[in-house]
């Protein structure tokens, strides 16, 4: 892979072109790290708005009709429905692994076989998800397992 940067003074915001012959793994997992660099998700906590980056959620979970994102030490409501989420982080390291729940698949540290067709990934965190049946051939096939 070769890279090159070309610096101009007269440009106003950075771009980034890719030229390949095909995109193939390797290059669709650093554009998908490029695009959480500055994409942030809105939360509320004790009252206050924060601007989260994508890259320090773990991952987010529907409650009670309400969606929350969850960082190493913080958790967040958003207004944001788990659908919309999906669909907005769609190129992203994030997948939907269950009915209420999508994940960053970057903070997933290990997966297990669960009963049921079912996995349970541990995080970096060192808290357990469980994948559901319906999404587990999407996730291990992201994850790069059989």
């Amino acid at each position: 892979m070769k890279i090159t940067i070309q610096q101009d003074e007269n440009v106003a915001e950075a771009e980034i072109t890719v030229v390949c012959r095909r995109l193939d793994s390797k290059l669709e997992e650093i554009l998908s790290y490029i695009s959480l660099i500055d994409n942030t998700v809105t939360g509320t906590k004790n009252g206050e708005t924060f601007f989260i980056p994508l890259s320090e959620i773990l991952y987010f979970e529907t409650v009670d009709r309400k969606v929350f994102f969850y960082t190493a030490d913080s958790i967040y409501e958003t207004v944001t429905k788990i659908y919309q989420l999906e669909e907005k982080l769609e190129n992203t390291p994030f997948a939907r692994i269950s009915k209420t729940s999508v994940a960053n698949l970057k903070k997933i540290r290990s997966i297990k076989p669960e009963a049921n067709s079912r996995l349970c990934a541990t995080l970096v965190s060192g808290e357990k998800l469980i994948v559901s049946r319906q999404y587990l051939s999407v996730i291990k096939q992201k994850l790069g397992v059989k």
